[in-house]
């Protein structure tokens, strides 16, 4: 059982590393707010996954719990995001960030 949770244990590893590297890439090189808040959501799955496959192999219920906890702020998190790009939207009729650097104070 063990061989085999350490054997799954490094393919959720380089699917984690893959996420980061999507979410981290989705942050960097996109303009869109809409997008910017997907790459966040991807990268906090990365790490939701990341805790959950390392706990796997010794089966800590505690783990499962904080993914839990982790997944409802980031719903709130989302939520407020996607608020004010509404907000923003209905401001500039725009949704690039580069629109909003003038906007200082």
């Amino acid at each position: 059982m063990v061989n085999n949770a350490l054997h799954y244990g490094w393919m959720y590893t380089y699917t984690v590393f893959a996420m980061l590297f999507i979410g981290f890439y989705c942050i960097f090189t996109r303009r869109s707010m809409i997008r910017l808040l997907i790459g966040i959501e991807i990268i906090s799955k990365a790490i939701c996954l990341f805790i959950i496959s390392g706990s796997y192999p010794t089966n800590i219920i505690t783990a499962q719990a904080l993914v839990i906890t982790v997944i409802v702020i980031e719903v709130c998190v989302m939520a407020v995001g996607l608020g004010l790009v509404i907000r923003a939207y209905r401001h500039s009729k725009s949704i690039d960030i580069r629109d909003f650097s003038n906007l200082k104070g």
